[in-house]
């Protein structure tokens, strides 16, 4: 993949599923850092290892899944802790879980076909989570990933 950015052929490169460990071990191998390293993030299973120590690196953090994936999103949207900060904005559950990312530093690019939900998941530059409303969201994280790849 270098030979294809030396060459022109692309612009950068990125990971997927990367942790800590296969991080250390590979990046000494490359001549390349990677522009982005996408893995699973939302409130139940959140990196707090991770995240950072990608960003350390200069690394652009994305999460995929980020309201939980096929068969959670329900649950992950009904929580009761992430429904009690909607409320309280006036926003939707999706919305808080976006915007929790985005205060993370994690970028965030929720699938939908719904031309509604897509309007409504570019509304999170109005709102802001506090401290204590980040705290309750990062209290969720159960180590419960959602895919295995």
């Amino acid at each position: 993949m270098e030979k294809f950015v030396e060459a022109g052929k692309i612009r950068s490169l990125g990971l997927s599923n990367w942790y800590v460990k296969e991080l250390k071990e590979f990046l000494p191998q490359v001549s390349i850092t990677p522009a982005l390293v996408q893995n699973e993030i939302h409130p139940y299973y959140q990196e707090n290892d991770v995240i950072p120590y990608i960003q350390s690196l200069g690394i652009v953090v994305q999460g995929w899944y980020p309201l939980g994936g096929r068969g959670h999103t329900a649950e992950l949207l009904g929580d009761t802790v992430i429904s009690e900060i909607a409320k309280a904005h006036g926003v939707s559950s999706a919305q808080i879980i976006l915007r929790w990312n985005l205060q993370k530093g994690v970028v965030v690019i929720p699938g939908s076909s719904n031309p509604d939900h897509i309007r409504e998941n570019t509304r999170l530059y109005d709102f802001s989570l506090t401290d204590g409303e980040m705290a309750r969201i990062n209290a969720l994280d159960r180590g419960e990933k959602h895919d295995w790849y």
